[in-house]
């Protein structure tokens, strides 16, 4: 059967998120650099390293080409590499400090264990309120790091039992998968839960794990930019470069042909939620702004008449130039709502426990409410206009009752129902 395209796009953009843990779910990326640093200088002092081997300190450049993203033993024989000499691969069995790749991976994690120690993990906001958002929208929130003992770090800061799969560094010792660049940890993390990688997205913080990405098909690769490396990030294959998690934005919870829906509120994204949610037949067009609230620093009101403009003249670097923007008419959503003499919902009266919003594409119909009860908007596409505001309490969680305010446009007449 052919897939309609439009309805493909319509779909829910990802059916799950893969996290990496060092730089985009834990502030643990100057810990991790510290426990190379002091575990390559260690081997570039061993005598048993060859003596044409050279033994310059590592630069940058050497973390991004062979050590960030890989797992250890693979970052040891890399770097060793690139000076002119080599180890033994040796097995995950290898004590720390042994003379094989394992070994001193073995021991770079040791170092990196008591720095954690002394400064313990720390998980970045922005990414934790993320996957509680995926959470709550049943988005299915997956973990591939090449760092060997993920599980005791989430503990530290919490999120044991916050991810649907892992696959770490010690996934990687025991299946034989190589580190990123490969993509072999992320589709191993898709892979248990029978995700195609074109239907799931990755968050990375380093240019091998977008690289990793890239080349696992995986359907959207965010990088995150949290010491300018935004240009390497693009540069490796990343669709979207931010600078926290926090200014994403996965709302689509459920994969319907027609309906784009939102659960919870997220104040960083109002914006483009009410942009995204504007119903309009034409001639008039609102935005999906929920009818309690006011215009201010989340919330932005606004409706628009087909060809409504106000022209403005200007100078730029002493051009005139004359310019048509679309203006606001009069606000119509204002419904408000108060127990007795309490205040009013739109002063703080009400407090908003549960919000889910949906727009449904079918029929025209936006419903932003949550709780017992809700908020619906719809726009008709026959007449000069028409559209209306449909609000509903539910007092007690019982669903009695409902408030219901319209407004119509036809030939130029107000009716107000």
């Amino acid at each position: 059967m052919t897939v309609s395209p439009t309805v493909a796009a319509a779909l829910a953009p990802v059916d799950a998120v893969v996290f990496e843990l060092d730089g985009v779910l834990l502030d643990t990326a100057e810990q991790r650099a510290a426990a190379w640093r002091i575990l390559l200088d260690e081997v570039l002092r061993d005598p048993r390293l060859p003596a044409t081997a050279r033994r310059g300190p590592p630069t940058a450049a050497d973390f991004t080409a062979y050590l960030d993203g890989r797992t250890p033993a693979e970052g040891v024989a890399g770097f060793l590499a690139s000076r002119g000499a080599a180890v033994p691969a040796g097995n995950p069995a290898d004590q720390p400090g042994e003379w094989t790749a394992a070994g001193l991976g073995a021991r770079q994690d040791q170092l990196f264990t008591a720095a954690l120690a002394a400064d313990p993990p720390r998980a970045y906001p922005g990414s934790v309120a993320l996957l509680e958002r995926l959470r709550a929208g049943r988005v299915p929130v997956l973990l591939a790091t090449s760092a060997p003992h993920a599980a005791p770090l989430l503990a530290a800061v919490g999120l044991d039992g916050a991810f649907d799969q892992i696959a770490d560094g010690q996934t990687a010792a025991h299946r034989g998968l190589p580190g990123k660049p490969a993509p072999a940890l992320p589709l191993e993390a898709v892979r248990k839960l029978d995700i195609p990688p074109r239907r799931a997205m990755v968050i990375e913080a380093s240019v091998a794990g977008v690289r990793a990405g890239r080349r696992g098909g995986f359907g959207l690769v965010v990088g995150i930019d949290r010491d300018g490396h935004r240009a390497d990030l693009e540069a490796a294959g990343a669709d979207i470069v931010v600078e926290d998690v926090s200014e994403l934005d996965i709302g689509l919870v459920i994969t319907h042909p027609w309906l784009l829906v939102y659960e919870g509120f997220d104040p960083a994204h109002e914006g483009h939620r009410e942009a995204l949610t504007t119903l309009g037949n034409g001639y008039l067009a609102t935005r999906g702004t929920a009818p309690e609230q006011r215009a201010g620093p989340i919330h932005y009101p606004g409706s628009y008449l087909a060809g409504v403009y106000n022209r403005l003249t200007s100078t730029v670097e002493g051009q005139r130039t004359t310019d048509e923007h679309m203006v606001n008419m009069p606000d119509w959503l204002h419904l408000d709502l108060r127990i007795e003499d309490g205040p009013w919902w739109s002063e703080g009266g009400l407090r908003l426990r549960r919000e889910r919003r949906t727009l449904d594409l079918e029929t025209r119909a936006a419903d932003p409410g949550g709780g017992a009860g809700g908020r619906r908007r719809a726009a008709a596409a026959g007449g000069a206009a028409a559209a209306g505001v449909d609000g509903r309490t539910a007092p007690g969680g019982t669903g009695d009752g409902h408030h219901r305010r319209w407004l119509e446009r036809q030939d130029q007449r107000q009716q107000r129902l």
